[in-house]
């Protein structure tokens, strides 16, 4: 395409009721006829999308997308409408605004078009009055929209009186129009897809986002069918690069066209995956005629895509018309959307348009209800759609502690590398991220401060619910703090530091909380606790330990518990249980054979430790780990 005929990265889209002259006004404008299917000239209707484009100013090429009016065929329009920056709305000056003319302007406003214009058709069928009176009902009928304000154009296809005003009107709002970014990741929703003979598959539509070039390796999703770029064409002319926001067409070898379908989506590799879980900030239109229930059943329009699901509302049980709330849908097949995307839903049946709005992330399972963290979560996110930054911390945030590093936080932002490299190095230098460990993981400043905040509530609800306990087992507080061991370390050790939590033993407390016995309790330790120390080197197992002090091994465990965490009694490898009376005896008598025999294989130490191999081998790793003795190669001497 020569530098004469550059593509102008923006769509218009029709919208508009059957019959109102919106096929007729496209080949009026563009002498290109947007029905493509035999059908649709016989029937004389428009059932799925048609495509033709035009040039602005003799030098860009600006395409247009024709949607079907009838109510059948309202998925269609949605799919097309996906795709479009400015809407031309098609009135018929002789029927006046009807059923789908609301309808696809409440679907446009859902889906955040901004721009647009209205064509009044059809005006050589009636006299000035009707005109007028056309005009009057399209102004009620845009209030409050997107389009109040907008150009109305009355024209006729056939006599092509007002043709040239609405040339005008569309220069004017194309002007007007940003066009798309093209710097983000390339992703494209297909709308139609069929073989060439010679060529292979052929996929078409319109790019979201970004921009993709001949050779490039994209991928089809769902299906993962990875392959390079053949060749593009954009409105008939073999281009080198498409970017996002005009019609598309890729020749892609190696790609099945029969495993692909409208609905599916071309895209970067390694970004996104398709997903049957998205977190939606959804709007109820105010015309809906009920309350939308919890697991309410809807058809889900994103992209080019319809899909069945359910809403899962996660914070009420009704959401009623003109109300936005943050929930999540459940879908029956998994779909590519990404966030900010906008979508609608629909009622199977009868078929009617509920609501819609944008993605908020994609999930990967179903999302708990009544959930004031996740809530926040998920509206912070909501609010960060447009704004790649915030998407960067926010992504820092969910990883906590331990981070997340630039690999994983491309598809969790769904940026570039280079916009993440970009931001991620600017929030450094203020300080808002950090970097740790060997991978150099993205840490935000807030993570550390709630992962403490965070096990603080872990062990108050243990202290809680537990009051005789000293504390919680130590892996027991990793693992419901969701960190690896080498995060949880400086972070239960800036804890200890701060005394914000307390070491008992082999358990984490919090000051002043837990060892708050009962009579009966305190009877049940002492009890374990004489048991422990007649035994001495050779301990008794929970079971007997139980007998012995006549109770069930559920108190006899939270006594042990107590005896660890007050420092009575001494936990060591493989389970095995010591009073600390013993230990201190061992840790003497050991130090006081090897002053005089210098090293000692483990066979030779049971002339001091009175016990079995059982309980011998975990003695001796215990007094390496106190530092009393050093093992080279089986051989213990004094440390």
């Amino acid at each position: 395409m020569t530098e004469a005929t550059a593509i102008r990265n923006v769509v218009i889209g029709t919208a508009g009721h059957i019959d109102h002259g919106k096929s007729t006004l496209v080949k009026t404008l563009t002498g290109i006829d947007p029905d493509r299917w035999q059908e649709e000239k016989d029937k004389g209707i428009t059932i799925d999308l048609g495509f033709a484009n035009f040039l602005y100013k003799d030098q860009f090429r600006v395409g247009m997308i024709d949607v079907p009016g009838h109510e059948r065929f309202v998925k269609n329009m949605v799919a097309g409408a996906s795709g479009v920056d400015i809407v031309m709305l098609v009135v018929a000056a002789d029927d006046g605004v009807m059923p789908q003319t609301r309808e696809h302007l409440e679907i446009l406003t859902l889906l955040g078009v901004k721009r647009g214009l209205v064509a009044i058709t059809k005006i050589d069928t009636v006299d000035a009055d009707t005109v007028e009176l056309a005009k009057e009902d399209i102004s009620d009928l845009v209030k409050g929209t997107f389009l109040q304000g907008a150009r109305m154009v009355p024209v006729s296809s056939i006599t092509g009186q007002g043709i040239e005003d609405l040339w005008a009107a569309i220069g004017e709002v194309i002007e007007t129009t940003e066009p798309r970014d093209t710097r983000g990741v390339f992703r494209m929703p297909i709308q139609r897809v069929f073989s060439a003979k010679g060529q292979g598959a052929v996929l078409t539509g319109v790019p979201l986002s970004g921009h993709a070039k001949v050779g490039d390796t994209l991928v089809v999703l769902p299906g993962e069918q990875k392959a390079k770029v053949r060749s593009i064409q954009a409105y008939h002319s073999a281009i080198e690069e498409a970017r996002a926001g005009h019609s598309s067409a890729f020749n892609m070898t190696g790609v099945d066209h029969s495993k692909v379908e409208r609905g599916h989506t071309l895209c970067t590799p390694g970004v996104f995956e398709p997903s049957r879980f998205f977190s939606l900030n959804l709007r109820l239109l105010a015309s809906a005629a009920r309350p939308l229930k919890h697991r309410a059943e809807v058809k889900f329009h994103v992209g080019t895509s319809e899909i069945v699901g359910h809403v899962q509302l996660l914070d009420r049980t009704l959401l009623n018309p003109g109300e936005t709330c943050v929930c999540e849908i459940m879908l029956e097949d998994p779909v590519v959307a990404g966030i900010g995307d906008h979508f609608i839903i629909r009622q199977p049946s009868p078929a009617v348009t509920l609501g819609g709005g944008r993605i908020v992330r994609r999930e990967s399972a179903k999302l708990g209800r009544n959930d004031d963290a996740l809530l926040e979560t998920l509206l912070a996110w909501a609010e960060a759609a447009d704004e790649p930054a915030r998407r960067v911390e926010l992504a820092a945030l969910d990883a906590g502690p331990g981070g997340i590093n630039r690999e994983r936080m491309i598809p969790a932002t769904e940026l570039t590398r280079e916009s993440v490299n970009e931001i991620a190095g600017r929030l450094i230098g203020e300080n808002v991220l950090s970097e740790f460990g060997p991978g150099k993981a993205l840490v935000h400043r807030e993570a550390w401060p709630r992962a403490q905040a965070r096990l603080v509530e872990i062990l108050s609800r243990h202290h809680d619910a537990h009051p005789a306990q000293l504390g919680m087992k130590i892996p027991s507080v990793q693992q419901q703090l969701g960190v690896d061991a080498r995060t949880f370390a400086p972070i239960m050790e800036k804890a200890l530091e701060g005394a914000i939590v307390e070491k008992r033993g082999e358990l984490l407390g919090l000051p002043g909380r837990g060892g708050k016995l009962s009579d009966e309790e305190k009877k049940i330790v002492e009890r374990v606790a004489a048991q422990l120390e007649q035994a001495q080197l050779n301990p008794p197992t929970l079971k007997e330990l139980a007998l012995a002090a006549g109770t069930n091994p559920g108190a006899t465990q939270n006594a042990v518990d107590y005896l660890v965490g007050s420092g009575r009694a001494d936990v060591l490898s493989g389970g095995v249980l010591f009073s600390t009376k013993a230990l201190a005896w061992v840790k003497e008598e050991v130090a006081t054979f090897l002053k005089t025999k210098g090293e000692a294989a483990a066979k030779d130490f049971k002339e001091v430790i009175p016990t079995s191999r059982k309980f011998l081998i975990p003695l001796l790793e215990w007094l390496d780990l106190q530092g009393v003795t050093k093992n080279v190669n089986g051989i213990r001497s004094l440390k």
